[in-house]
């Protein structure tokens, strides 16, 4: 079984029982490889040596005919990490989808034909004496068994394997300007919980316009310090202080430019109307169109439902299941309630439904844009 052969390989490696690259490849690569379902007397199968265009390879292999799938390089352990750069050259120009660099403990798969960096194309890196025997075989099989390989699956699985990975880390990449975004125009939904876990921990709730006023000495804050790292993180993200200067309280002006900055106006049945934030002209365009069509509020309410909750309902505890006190609600119309503790872009979505079960044309008799409610 390859468990028992991990076992006694991991042993090995950490007695120091591999002197060189001949031993890894021959005592560690080699019975691995036939663990998985290789034939290493087909030579069609297992090359070693494998030399094209004056460049070789310490191992090919190939899952269908005689053409290299796979590019196997072998370091001496500890030298894992030093990379081959002709190696990934190589492969990329005859088209290799999977290539492996290993030490016998650390085993590394790349993408050649991924973006970016060389470790940027790595999909997955085993450390084959940190984990237990039961586990390496999973990844080793998921790249590397001969009828995963020969069917297409491993490389399938590797191509995703490298999507997810990239996106995770462009995501991360973009963090920081998601925040500086959210920070400048803060949700309402965000001032809200900021205020509500703050009233938590001391008793006592801050004003909406405080709550803005420390996120935007956050964004002064992290100006003052300079652009976050671009660099990538490993999917953990990483931990940072909070800002150590006193936030200073916003003056009368500051409070009235926030204010202003949050208020809306739109049009309502062709006549215009101004609401002080996003969440007030919410209610304000609901309780209109609950006035005109007060037997639709059942079906509005169903069509605003959320993924997980209930954006209007008859009680907060319908609205928000699992932390009503956080269900911050206003009424609409005689006994219905729509919650207020969303993002601007539900809000958007929940007065397009309501439209829509009525019969109005949204844009139309219903005109209005809000902050950070793009689709």
């Amino acid at each position: 079984m390859i468990e028992t052969l991990i076992e006694r390989i991991q042993h090995r490696l950490q007695t120091g029982s591999y002197p060189n690259e001949a031993a890894i490849s021959f005592s560690v690569v080699m019975p691995i490889l036939r663990a998985l379902g290789w034939d290493d007397s087909d030579p069609e199968q297992v090359m070693p040596e494998y030399a094209s265009g004056g460049r070789r390879v310490d191992f090919a292999l190939s899952g269908i005919g005689k053409r290299p799938s796979i590019f196997i390089e072998v370091k001496g352990v500890g030298r894992a990490l030093e990379g081959d750069r002709q190696l990934f050259e190589y492969a990329f120009h005859e088209g290799i989808p999977l290539c492996l660099l290993t030490d016998g403990r650390d085993w590394s798969f790349y993408l050649p034909s991924g973006q970016g960096t060389y470790d940027e194309r790595r999909l997955y890196r085993l450390q084959l004496t940190d984990r237990p025997p039961s586990e390496s075989p999973q990844v080793l099989r998921r790249y590397l068994e001969q009828p995963r390989v020969k069917s297409g699956a491993a490389f399938d699985d590797a191509m995703r394997d490298y999507r997810d990975i990239a996106s995770t880390r462009e995501a991360a990449r973009n963090l920081p300007k998601a925040w500086a975004e959210l920070v400048e125009q803060p949700e309402d939904l965000l001032v809200e919980l900021l205020a509500s876990q703050t009233e938590t921990n001391c008793g006592f709730r801050p004003s909406a316009e405080e709550v803005i006023g420390f996120l935007r000495s956050l964004k002064q804050t992290e100006q003052l310090k300079g652009p976050l790292s671009s660099k990538p993180a490993k999917v953990a993200a990483a931990k940072s202080d909070p800002p150590s200067a006193k936030v200073p309280e916003p003056s009368a002006s500051q409070v009235s430019e926030l204010q202003s900055a949050r208020a809306l106006t739109f049009e309502l049945f062709g006549k215009q109307q101004a609401s002080p934030h996003a969440a007030a002209a919410l209610v304000d365009i609901l309780q209109a169109i609950a006035r005109r069509f007060p037997t639709e509020m059942e079906a509005i309410a169903e069509s605003a439902k959320g993924r997980s909750r209930n954006h209007i309902a008859r009680s907060p505890e319908e609205i928000y299941p699992a932390r009503p006190d956080l269900a911050r609600a206003a009424e609409i119309a005689p006994g219905w309630l729509v919650g207020l503790n969303i993002a601007n872009r539900e809000k958007m979505r929940i007065i397009r439904e309501a439209c829509r079960v009525t019969g109005l044309t949204f844009g139309v008799d219903v005109k209005i844009e809000m902050p950070n409610a793009d689709a």
